[in-house]
């Protein structure tokens, strides 16, 4: 029986999550191209292996895979695909270049030492020049004192007017939704239509959001999260492992 491709895994675990690569490139911040390419297996299309490992870490890390599991079967497609040798190709000649560079630095050290010990600091003359600064007589001005009498102005009393009424404000509607994680599970949550929230609530984590129209929650695992709405608990949204979406009105 032969075994499973490893872009096989990446790709069944995305879809049971209800994720399209399209937002997964907008949560990892990974090209669209790189996400198919890890799918399809097509290491050709990527950059070095050093980098595929890197893409690999981030991608199994949304989806909750862990990469040391998944590490052998890379590296055994890396293998297939050449990418190994091209990688081991890299590191002979990085060598030589690295060798070199410590002897050419160690040239230049001996070089500036040299010139150090043979410099002669007499043959340098420096000649400065001290200017004494001007100083300028400032004449104080004259001043004249005038004596000022202030002027007495009638004041009649002003009249109080009567402090107006405030009117009396509605309270406007809202609705308070606050999640806690019960288990692991991706959640997006839209606030009065602006997404305020995508990514992945672990358990014990809790968040709280307030709008004024509504708010929509949508989960990958339902049986996951817990959730109060303006103080009231209703528990779970649903059953572990369902993907739902509930929106809670304004009250």
């Amino acid at each position: 029986m032969s075994e499973r491709r490893l872009g096989d895994i990446l790709r069944e675990k995305r879809e049971s999550l209800n994720l399209t690569v399209e937002e997964v490139a907008r949560i990892t911040k990974l090209k669209k191209s790189t996400i198919v390419a890890l799918e399809k297996g097509d290491y050709k299309e990527l950059q070095e292996a050093v980098y595929i490992r890197g893409f690999l870490k981030i991608y199994a890390s949304l989806l909750g895979l862990d990469y040391r599991d998944l590490s052998p079967l890379l590296d055994r497609e890396l293998k297939l695909a050449g990418k190994l040798e091209e990688e081991a190709e890299e590191r002979r000649i990085q060598v030589p270049l690295l060798f070199t560079s410590i002897i050419a630095f160690i040239l230049i050290v001996i070089l500036i030492v040299v010139f150090v010990f043979h410099w002669n600091p007499k043959s340098i003359i420096f000649r400065t020049e001290r200017q004494s600064p001007k100083i300028e007589s400032v004449q104080p001005g004259k001043t004249e004192l005038q004596k000022e009498f202030p002027s007495v102005e009638k004041t009649t009393p002003e009249s109080k007017t009567p402090e107006a009424i405030p009117p009396k404000v509605q309270k406007e509607k809202e609705v308070l939704v606050e999640i806690r994680g019960l288990d692991y599970s991706w959640l997006r949550v839209t606030v009065d239509d602006k997404k305020v929230f995508e990514g992945f609530l672990k358990s014990g984590e809790s968040y709280s959001w307030k709008g004024k129209e509504r708010i929509t929650i949508r989960t990958g695992n339902a049986g996951g999260i817990s959730i109060r709405v303006n103080g009231r608990d209703l528990g779970t949204l649903g059953k572990k492992g369902e993907v739902l979406e509930r929106e809670f009105p304004a009250e």
